[in-house]
């Protein structure tokens, strides 16, 4: 064939192919060309694969054909590969066997040509090794590098992130060596219902007589052993005697008193952070500063508790619980002068406080009680040897009693919540009730009254 009829040929079959690829545009590029699919690489590495050791720990590796041509493992020192040879009915493996903390890879070629088998060796600590054969997994993962522990992952719960840590810093020797860089899961949101009950009780047991003897002549005699409080009271037993010559008072009075003073408070804290309330109030204390000034600091007093709740599960909640009941005390305060005529008196503090922490489910309570403060008072007031006659002496003396319990009782009760979801219509208090102003409803109640079935705007009803 010449030259020029070879180039004719050329010619031809481009002509040919364009417009082919005309008719095929043309009709909407079904039939377009595609480009030709790269061929395959037979030597094309297989995907890796994980493999977890403790150490002095060790695994079998089952192999995948025939026995391997060659073997290479990255780090030597971090775990080492012994071949087990196929005999009778056993297939080929591999021994591998773990002997220090850390990650390194192993390669399988199992004939000339082929792709290598790719394992990442992941060799833990023998801490980790012991609590895995016991099937406890903290969740997160561990890689060790060196002296250095990664955490990395995400846990369950907040507990597994911690025993996590707790593995990693077991391999390579303190926390300090330890990158945490995992997650918990569960909800971090607590709220918490308190329930503060505040019980007290008194008595009070007052007993006195005054009598007075005396007549025409310039002798008379009379004793007051009626106690202050008594003498004022309107109520209580009264016994008198009157004569011209001789009076007698006997007054004796018992009472009995309990107040019951009752705080709800919801708290509502992320996991690990704290929350307060206090149903009190707060004491002005003054403090002289430099050059003569006065300023004014205040403490806190009343009911007051602090919660830090901690998620460990799903279920499982920690607590921690700081309760504490405060009140005034003029007994033991301090005076301090504003002139020469007046004084102002700062009352001290009584304070009962508690801290504790306790784990509990979702849902439970516990009761904090004991927090029992009593004060009892009792005197006796007597004329000289007279008051110590066995039975003539009650008319020389008088008795005064006073008793005072106060008891702290605190339930607590935990639960996991989570946001209400977006959108969602939420009922406020009194808003069927309440009715919107418009022009009529007002002036229509004013003409007609409640029987015209009108209803004034706000809350009427």
């Amino acid at each position: 064939m010449t030259r020029s009829s070879h180039m004719k040929k050329l010619q031809r079959n481009s002509l040919i192919h364009a417009v082919s690829l005309a008719a095929a545009i043309g009709c909407g590029g079904t039939a377009a060309a595609q480009p030709a699919a790269a061929p395959a690489t037979a030597n094309a590495p297989a995907p890796a694969r994980d493999l977890v050791l403790a150490v002095k720990g060790q695994q079998t590796l089952l192999l995948d054909g025939a026995a391997p041509a060659r073997i290479a493992i990255g780090d030597p020192e971090v775990a080492d590969v012994k071949i087990l040879r196929a005999s009778g009915k056993r297939a080929g493996s591999l021994l591998i066997y773990g002997k220090k903390p850390g990650t390194t890879q192993l390669q399988i070629w199992s004939g000339t040509g082929s792709a290598p088998q790719i394992w990442n060796l992941r060799v833990g600590g023998s801490v980790q090794g012991a609590l895995a054969s016991r099937g406890i997994a903290g969740g997160a993962n561990i890689d060790i590098a060196g002296d250095r522990a990664v955490v990395s992952g995400h846990a369950e719960t907040p507990m597994g992130q911690v025993a996590s840590v707790a593995m990693a810093a077991s391999a390579v020797g303190g926390e300090k060596n330890v990158v945490d860089v995992s997650s918990a899961g569960t909800s971090g949101v607590v709220q918490v219902e308190v329930k503060v009950v505040e019980v007290s009780r008194s008595v009070m047991k007052e007993a006195g007589i005054s009598w007075t003897a005396g007549g025409s002549g310039p002798w008379s005699a009379a004793n007051s052993m009626i106690p202050a409080n008594l003498s004022a009271a309107a109520s209580g037993f009264s016994l008198f005697y009157d004569t011209n010559n001789f009076s007698a008072n006997l007054r004796l009075l018992q009472t009995n008193g309990m107040a019951r003073v009752l705080a709800e408070p919801t708290l509502v804290a992320l996991t690990g952070q704290s929350a307060s309330f206090l149903a009190g109030g707060e004491l002005p204390i003054p403090e002289s500063g430099g050059l003569g000034t006065v300023s004014v600091t205040f403490k806190p007093f009343g009911i007051g508790l602090t919660v830090t709740p901690t998620v460990l599960s799903r279920d499982r909640i920690s607590l921690k619980v700081a309760p504490e009941a405060s009140e005034l005390d003029y007994s033991n305060g301090i005076a301090i002068s504003n002139g020469p005529d007046s004084a102002s008196i700062i009352p001290a503090l009584r304070t009962r406080r508690a801290d504790t922490t306790v784990e509990l489910g979702d849902g439970e309570s516990f009761v904090i009680s004991g927090l029992v403060s009593r004060q009892t008072k009792a005197m006796v007031s007597k004329v000289p040897l007279l008051g110590d006659l066995p039975i003539i002496g009650s008319f020389f003396r008088s008795l005064d009693y006073k008793q005072e319990d106060t008891e702290l009782v605190i339930v607590v009760t935990p639960r996991l919540v989570r946001p209400i979801a977006r959108g969602v219509t939420l009922p406020l208090p009194g808003e069927k009730q309440e009715r919107a102003d418009n022009g009529f409803n007002a002036w229509g109640y004013y003409l007609t009254g409640p029987l015209g079935g009108q209803q004034m705007p706000g809350f009427s009803r």
